[in-house]
């Protein structure tokens, strides 16, 4: 009888430990390289930077998105800088579109839903009709889809400079008389990485997906399966930027 309830004890404490282990492992062995990662999207681009002897030289680097700035639900001012150290989801939709919105932005809830807990991860709406969707219909919007406040943004601004933006992300945005709603974007949903890098896994193929179907159901399971891998890259890389963060100041002691 003792055995058995000796044997339950160590059944138990190795179901609450085990998981505890394999997330360690995995994410805070700050020197092992076999970390699954995304991909990358968009081609490098070049930069200058200082060498070791502060001299210019000329490098490579992953896309980024272009900088942007717009005015959110709350009549607050959200910029790409501001989400410098989030991960973060992107579409591009419009308040009374009668076709593809809300389907869409139904499934994005469901991805808002399944990170709630996370702080870390925010999603990003913005608006192609933005004349229309001021900042008083973008909150009633808000409202209406039942988004969390402070966790997924409407955005609305300058309809010319947010289709500019649509190209950054590798989508589209445009007016269209013959669009339902009389404009055109994409149902795609874009993940981005808390430098502004573009992130993907792959297809069925092999091939880097870029971005997500936001109608598809699978498309939007695999989404957010590629999330939990890029969150799980992001606390690795925080973990190893402490890891040596905390060396360096070992070595000035």
């Amino acid at each position: 009888m003792n055995n058995t309830k000796y044997l339950k004890r160590v059944v138990l404490v190795s179901i609450l430990v085990l998981p505890f282990l394999v997330y360690f492992f995995f994410v805070y062995s700050a020197e092992e390289n076999f970390f699954v990662k995304l991909k990358y999207v968009g081609p490098k681009e070049a930069i200058t930077v200082l060498n070791d002897d502060g001299e210019e030289v000329v490098d490579t680097a992953y896309y980024t998105i272009p900088s942007w700035e717009y005015t959110t639900q709350d009549d607050s001012t959200l910029s790409s800088k501001d989400l410098e150290g989030k991960i973060y989801l992107a579409n591009f939709f419009f308040t009374s579109c009668p076709s593809i919105c809300p389907a869409m932005n139904y499934n994005v809830a469901q991805v808002q839903e399944r990170f709630k807990g996370y702080d870390h991860f925010r999603i990003v709406s913005f608006s192609v009709d933005p004349n229309h969707d001021t900042v008083e219909v973008l909150k009633a919007y808000e409202k209406r889809i039942g988004a969390t406040p402070g966790r997924w943004y409407f955005l609305t601004g300058n309809q010319d400079e947010i289709y500019k933006t649509a190209q950054g992300y590798f989508t589209n945005a445009m007016e269209d008389e013959f669009a339902d709603g009389g404009f055109l974007h994409s149902e795609n949903l874009v993940l981005v990485d808390w430098k502004g890098r573009i992130r993907s896994g792959l297809d069925e193929h092999g091939n880097i997906k870029a971005v997500y179907n936001g109608l598809s159901p699978d498309e939007v399971n695999k989404l957010k399966d590629d999330i939990k891998v890029l969150i799980a890259e992001f606390e690795k890389q925080k973990s190893i930027d402490e890891y040596r963060e905390s060396k360096k100041n070992k070595k000035k002691k």
